[in-house]
């Protein structure tokens, strides 16, 4: 960090910034869309041509070079844009395989944002000079995302925070962001419905523009740092308001590594323990306070690893309250319903919790219900220690697909968007990493806590 203000004058190239003008944006969310449909449209006629092996080959180049289009496009305009590039590139039931470990590289290759603008807008958002605020300001950022970046900090009065600074002009390109990206989503996914596409990107475009507003993020972080309270093991920093605005946010500065890069290397005990954490975070939040962290990108969690273990890992931060989701009680129970349905085994109920949840009611056979969950929510049916790295729900999901069809049409209600994706991270992350957590156990305790499940049933 540097031990001054920065001056203004960067080397950094100014057409690394963002396109903010809703026209420039249009063009090139246009100009992407054009690309990709000739692309496809190109591929297809050829295809008329081709061997079924040639077909297959000159598909999956040209998914991969709309993938590398589609990365560097909507890494350079970030926002909306790139983050639902992000949650697409985390479900691998949305896009065709060969897109999605292109797309993931979203998650770190945007261009940063350079520290005249910066300065600028943490400036004009205080109304006083940087260096009336701050005696130490990092002129690169520590962290990077789709609607902001990251600094490094110093107050007046010698604290230590992180300032999260918005791209200029970036909230107001979010509606028109989303429906360029409708028509880019509805082109390259083929078995979602798209009165389904429409009403996932209207959720998603009300929860990225409550991401936008840094007031609201503030307010996010508070309600955590009460929330986890009881967690041990669990930080979150506290935000400071009277310094945050609606695109300048300061918090406490939180110093420690991010969690994939610890877990790379940690001892598995702790790995396993921190695992549990992870999962303990998701259930209470949810399940007892209806509040969804929802955005499980390995780069938001902080492992402490210098401070001294917490029930055998060490504590755990969570960063970027922005993106939340928040439940009525009412539904998040039914979905704790639907699970001791599945443990019960319980046809009758499954089908009525799954219809009460609002599943398209395809008026499917429970047990192929049933079976089918049962293959995605392995790690909750059975009281023994799951292990997240032999775990291929790909492969056995892509089987019974062919075997029933029809699954490809099921479409869960837009509640379950953001609740869906958060599992669907939690799961890659621990997947990737190797982690052996008994799941049954922490959801039974949480299912008799809420009432849905009787102690005596354990």
């Amino acid at each position: 960090m540097s031990d001054k203000i920065p001056s203004m004058k960067t080397d950094r190239d100014a057409s690394q910034q963002p396109t903010a003008s809703r026209f420039g944006r249009f063009a090139r969310m246009s100009g992407l869309t054009a690309g990709v449909t000739a692309r496809h449209l190109g591929q297809k006629m050829m295809g008329v041509f081709q061997s079924d092996e040639q077909k297959q080959v000159s598909a999956t180049e040209a998914q991969r070079k709309s993938a590398q289009q589609i990365t560097k496009t909507l890494g350079e305009l970030k926002g909306a844009a790139m983050k639902v590039g992000q949650m697409m590139a985390t479900d691998p039931e949305l896009l065709p395989p060969e897109m999605i470990a292109e797309i993931s590289s979203l998650q770190h290759s945007a261009p940063a944002m350079s520290f005249d603008v910066v300065k600028g807008v943490v400036e004009q958002a205080l109304g006083q000079p940087l260096a009336a605020v701050f005696s130490q300001f990092s002129a690169e950022p520590i962290g990077a995302a789709s609607i902001g970046q990251v600094h490094r900090a110093t107050l007046t009065d010698g604290t230590d925070v992180a300032v999260k600074v918005q791209y200029p002009g970036i909230a107001d390109t979010i509606h028109s962001d989303m429906g360029n990206l409708g028509s880019l989503l509805n082109l390259l996914r083929l078995n979602l419905p798209r009165e389904r596409v429409d009403a996932y990107l209207d959720e998603f475009t009300k929860v990225i523009q409550a991401e936008s507003d840094y007031l609201q993020e503030a307010i996010n972080l508070e309600r955590f740092c009460v929330l986890f309270k009881s967690l041990p093991g669990v930080r979150v920093p506290a935000p400071v308001h009277e310094l945050t605005r609606r695109n300048v946010l300061v918090m406490e500065f939180i110093d420690g590594v991010r969690l994939d890069g610890w877990l790379a290397s940690a001892p598995q005990a702790q790995k396993d323990a921190q695992g549990r954490r992870l999962i303990e975070i998701f259930l209470q939040s949810v399940h007892r306070n209806q509040v969804l962290h929802a955005d499980p990108h390995p780069g938001n969690f902080l492992v402490l690893h210098n401070a001294p273990l917490v029930d055998g890992a060490p504590p755990l931060c969570i960063l970027d309250a922005g993106c939340v989701r928040v439940f009525d009680a009412a539904f998040t129970d039914k979905l704790i319903g639907f699970q001791a349905a599945m443990w019960r085994h319980d046809l009758d109920a499954l089908q009525a919790s799954w219809r009460g949840l609002g599943f398209i009611d395809l008026d499917i056979d429970p047990e192929v219900i049933y079976e089918w969950n049962e293959l995605i929510l392995a790690p909750l049916l059975e009281d023994r220690p799951f292990d997240f790295g032999t775990w291929k729900i790909q492969d056995d999901a892509m089987t019974f697909m062919l075997a029933h069809p029809r699954v490809k049409l099921w479409s869960p209600p837009r509640e379950l968007v953001f609740y869906v994706r958060t599992l669907v991270g939690l799961r890659g992350l621990l997947a990737k990493t190797g982690l052996t957590v008994n799941v049954y156990q922490l959801a039974r305790a949480m299912a008799e806590e809420r009432g849905v499940l009787k102690a005596s049933r354990h």
